[in-house]
């Protein structure tokens, strides 16, 4: 009579499997916000199911195990596989909590305390679970510590000028706009601009608001930046201010006038630059001779 070999217990393939499952609902959570544009809390709560199926992977890898040990079947190999892969998947918000623990716990940055730039036109891009659209006075203290170098921008142009000039710099950085209202020196309005960004893994929400305010001689600009979810941002929105401010003082001197620019402009106005044997010039150069 033929021996009939033991088969492995199904606990220790519902375990390979169900880790497996953990890992695929993970990837489609990611790939399908980072597309398709999935809500970042349906998002995060599908992470949440799939951390929770990870869990429930080890507990079968425990039972299986224990019935291996105590009957001799086969099927250690997948308890292996099915414990080592769910404890790296539940190890990555573990690493995730240790990294933002570096950081302060801001998730709104701004360059004006008392009168942040507001949204408007992004605040209906915000559903359910994403943080709200005001600004949380608490954070100001807290970035004062963290990002004192944060401060309103100061530029010598219009304010027409100017809106022109942070136009052209978040177009460089790729921001998409959903609101764009230039300034109107005559009804005293200042201009505002609205963006999104996202972060370059995950995809993840950045909402962008600038406000250019002045007159005919220089134009103040301030910056708010903050997450559509979650309550640390890894100093990813001082960044991204930073990042703006930067590229708005590149589109100035980018667009500073030049000596030849001065010239033509002073020509236009009807004045007489001095040529170089005029009557001016030669009595400057016999005032040189007299004195040696």
């Amino acid at each position: 009579m033929l021996a009939v070999p033991e088969r492995e217990p199904s606990a220790s393939r519902w375990a390979s499997r169900t880790a497996l499952f953990s890992f695929g609902l993970i990837v489609a959570a990611a790939f399908l916000h980072r597309l398709f544009g999935m809500p970042t809390p349906v998002a995060f709560n599908l992470l949440v199911v799939a951390l929770g199926v990870a869990v429930l992977a080890i507990l079968s890898a425990v039972i299986a195990a224990a019935i291996i040990w105590n009957t001799g079947r086969p099927g250690t190999a997948r308890v292996l596989f099915a414990v080592c892969f769910s404890l790296v998947l539940l190890a990555a918000p573990v690493l995730y909590l240790a990294w933002v623990r570096n950081y302060p716990l801001l998730s709104d940055i701004t360059t004006d305390f008392d009168n942040p730039p507001a949204f408007a036109a992004l605040a209906r891009l915000r559903g359910p679970g994403d943080n709200p659209v005001g600004y949380d006075r608490a954070f100001a203290e807290e970035q004062m510590r963290a990002y004192s170098d944060i401060r309103p921008m100061t530029i010598a142009r219009s304010s027409e000028e100017a809106y022109a000039l942070v136009v052209d710099a978040v177009k460089r950085l790729r921001m998409e706009r959903e609101r764009e209202d230039p300034p109107d020196l005559e009804k005293g309005t200042p201009g505002i601009i609205e963006a999104v960004d996202r972060t370059l893994i995950l995809g993840l929400y950045q909402d962008v608001a600038i406000r250019i305010t002045g007159g005919e001689e220089s134009a103040r600009v301030d910056i708010r930046s903050a997450s559509r979810f979650g309550h640390s941002d890894m100093g990813r929105n001082a960044e991204r201010v930073r990042e703006l401010m930067k590229e708005i003082r590149a589109r100035v001197d980018a667009t500073m006038p030049t000596a030849e620019d001065a010239r033509e402009e002073g020509a236009k106005r009807g004045a007489k630059p001095e040529r170089a044997g005029g009557p001016k010039s030669e009595n400057r150069r016999k005032s040189r001779v007299r004195e040696q």
